[in-house]
């Protein structure tokens, strides 16, 4: 029996379609023939045949409802990544009104239109925990109270709780650090900070493992996880893993793209203690006084020196998924364009 039902030509929506993964992912689905809707804060970067943006917020009900009428499959990518653990109210109350409420009202809407399918980006950092590296998807969610993971994972839970409520079918997709040529939020800031002299910091000893994910991956994995949301598929309800299946220290993926670049760094190394020290104290001040902005925080120096990773086994059984590219060439290929807009600077 066909455990698949094909993309091609059906009417998709992407939320934080003006993003990283949104971005490739629109040009995934046009490339299927697919018309699509993108739901973004920001207005429409240029005319896309077969697009139809829709400028709007998660957070207002009216604005989802709009971008999914007529559609068949949504992928909700849109999302704020805010690691604070101590934060002040108002920030909190926003964070949690985009990546919880506005997942919520992509339910919403979803149901409301009679959507088939929903595919929900949530992230690794659901299963962080002490003592899970290297385990599966049966390992339990974090404890962690950074509003990242405390919002990713109540975002998740509400769209798995939603499958089969309605006729809709749901997954959830847990991607590793994602990365590829023009992602900036990241590394389009470790870049600017190499341009100006910065070294390095590499927190801890160097020795913890973090899972990333290189775009094409990803793209191929929600894909996948899209077309086996049939009546009766395993995949429905379920949560999955997503990487490149080779971890790797986060200071030394980061050394690794400099050196791939052609660029010489310095390196800082603070050890864990007194990494997360100062983590707490900037998040502490800037609680108090609303400025300035951590750098990093509790959270960053955890998923930088604890090992976290987890096996893509159940990825590969249910959704057909193994890495399109590896690490070392998805690095090469970043540091290309990475090098480009370093030389632009």
């Amino acid at each position: 029996m066909d455990d698949t039902s094909p993309l091609d030509g059906k009417r998709c929506l992407v939320t934080g379609g003006a993003g990283f993964l949104g971005r490739h992912l629109v040009t995934a689905l046009r490339a299927k023939g697919c018309p699509v809707h993108v739901l973004d804060i920001a207005p429409a970067p240029q005319t896309q045949e077969g697009v139809r943006w829709f400028q709007g917020d998660v957070r207002n009900y009216a604005d989802v409802l709009a971008a999914c009428q007529g559609v068949d499959t949504v992928f909700h990518t849109a999302a704020v990544i805010e690691a604070l653990t101590y934060a002040r109210r108002s920030v909190t109350k926003t964070i949690q009104s985009i990546n919880i409420g506005g997942t919520q009202n992509v339910i919403r809407a979803a149901h409301r239109n009679g959507v088939r399918r929903l595919v929900h980006t949530s992230s690794i950092v659901a299963s962080f925990c002490m003592d899970a590296a290297g385990s599966d998807e049966s390992a339990p969610y974090s404890t962690s109270r950074d509003l990242y993971t405390s919002t990713k994972i109540a975002g998740e839970r509400a769209v798995l709780a939603a499958n089969g409520k309605q006729g809709l079918l749901t997954c959830a997709i847990r991607p590793g650090g994602i990365y590829g040529p023009g992602e900036r939020f990241t590394y389009g800031r470790l870049v600017r900070a190499l341009k100006m002299g910065v070294p390095l910091v590499i927190f801890g000893d160097g020795s913890a493992r973090l899972d990333y994910v290189y775009i094409d991956n990803l793209v191929d994995a929600e894909l996948r996880a899209a077309e086996r949301l049939i009546e009766g598929s395993q995949v429905c309800g379920q949560a999955y893993f997503l990487t490149d299946e080779s971890p790797i220290n986060a200071g030394q993926f980061s050394i690794e793209l400099a050196k791939n670049m052609g660029i010489k760094t310095r390196l800082v190394r603070v050890p864990h203690p007194v990494a997360r020290a100062m983590g707490l104290a900037c998040e502490r001040v800037y609680q108090v006084f609303g400025t300035p902005k951590p750098l990093f925080t509790i959270a960053n120096v955890d998923l930088c020196d604890i090992d976290h990773y987890f096996s893509i086994d159940k990825a590969k059984e249910h959704l057909g998924y193994a890495p399109l590219v590896d690490t070392e060439e998805g690095l090469r290929r970043t540091a290309v364009e990475a090098r480009e807009y370093y030389d632009s600077l």
